[in-house]
């Protein structure tokens, strides 16, 4: 049966449609959680099964002053995961005058680096080239940034070094010029705790890789869904089993695609304009009340025609189905007064985004369950 074709499609691209977005917006938040999480940190290139390490200081510039130590410390390509020192490393330099005196903090300003200890006297020996060498013992405080105190992670990155090189690109991409990671933070729960919104945990590394073609995807996907229910209802007019349907549905749907398309490829663009932050805003606003109508319209036409599709969808289902549109409207209408008129806290509206992309995708899942199977399938009259 021709028409039975399109409903198997239709089931299919529905069940794509449900999971491929929300497998892309939960993987970015699993993603940006586990590296916000993240305790363990890249170290430099030393042996630490070694108990005592010694590195002469070079007198170069005052502002570019560099010990052996530091070479070895800044050197990112050759920092890793796995060679770290289990036990919190203690450090100490030494004056020239041979005075013992214990590091405190280390700041990289870019331009220079400068060594403070509790009472400051360290930062004046090192502009004035007073010190002389640098030493690094093995303490006995568990190092909870060295991954092998992790015993999975480390087995792990021990043995798929693709994954330790993975790990450390996303450290090198997401790091400001402070040294300070900017692409995540330590978050529980978006959806119970709006601690950050969807486009944020989508737009670093490496989840941009994954947020960008999951969406464009199911974006296509979502085409192919709109189109084959025009085809569907197309083909049953012409087979006079439907009389006139509404094609609203259609136009509605595809251009809520094209804008989810645009939403997702300027994800991530750093471009510093006013006109193209609002654009951005409006195009995922135009999409959202694009689905919403889109579904609204396609249901509106499966309940004005639900004797004549009988043997083709769940009664059921459609009731549910019916329910559902109506609550994501009123949804919808409330979350936009709220939003234009209240003061909601920024939290509350990633509460609110997390919650609302993941139910309206429902209305995808309850379009694989509303259409029977071909076994379950009977040609009406008049076919």
């Amino acid at each position: 049966m021709e028409s039975f074709k399109y409903v198997k499609k239709i089931r299919n691209y529905a069940i794509v449609s449900f999971l491929i977005p929300l497998i892309a917006i939960n993987a970015c938040f699993l993603v940006y959680k586990f590296f916000g999480d993240m305790r363990f940190s890249l170290h430099a290139n030393f042996n630490y099964n070694k108990a005592e390490h010694t590195y002469a200081h070079h007198r170069y510039h005052p502002i570019h002053i560099y010990s052996e130590y530091h070479q070895i410390v800044f050197d990112l390509e050759k920092k890793t995961f796995t060679n770290c020192p289990k036990y919190t490393p203690i450090k100490y330099w030494t004056s020239i005058d041979g005075k013992i005196i214990p590091e405190y903090i280390e700041l990289d300003t870019g331009s220079e680096i400068r060594i403070i200890d509790n009472t400051g006297n360290l930062t004046k020996l090192w502009i004035k080239n007073k010190l002389i060498s640098v030493t690094i013992k093995n303490g006995k405080t568990l190092n909870y940034e060295c991954v092998k105190n992790y015993p999975l992670t480390y087995s792990l990155l021990n043995k798929y070094s693709w994954l330790e090189t993975l790990f450390k690109r996303t450290i090198e991409n997401n790091v400001g010029r402070d040294g300070r990671q900017i692409g995540f933070a330590k978050i529980k729960n978006p959806y119970l705790y709006g601690e950050v919104s969807i486009s944020r945990t989508a737009r670093y590394f490496p989840a941009v890789f994954i947020f960008k073609p999951l969406i464009i995807l199911s974006a296509f996907f979502l085409f192919l869904y709109w189109r084959n229910n025009l085809i569907f209802f197309t083909e049953l007019k012409n087979k006079n089993v439907l009389s006139k349907f509404s094609k609203k549905f259609f136009y509605f749907g595809l251009f809520s695609c094209i804008f989810l398309t645009l939403h997702a490829t300027f994800l991530g663009l750093n471009i510093d304009s006013i006109l193209f932050d609002k654009a951005r805003r409006l195009i995922i606003i135009l999409f959202i009340l694009l689905e919403v109508f889109a579904q609204i319209a396609l249901t509106k036409n499966l309940f004005q025609f639900k004797e004549e599709l009988k043997n083709y969808i769940n009664s059921s289902i459609l009731k549910i189905k019916i329910t559902f549109v109506i609550i994501i409207l009123l949804i919808t209408c409330l979350a936009l007064i709220f939003l234009t008129l209240g003061d909601p806290s920024t939290s509350f509206k990633h509460m609110l985004e997390w919650n609302y992309f993941s139910f309206l995708l429902i209305y995808y899942l309850l379009s694989r369950l509303l259409w029977k199977q071909k076994n379950h399938v009977h040609t009406p009259e008049g076919a």
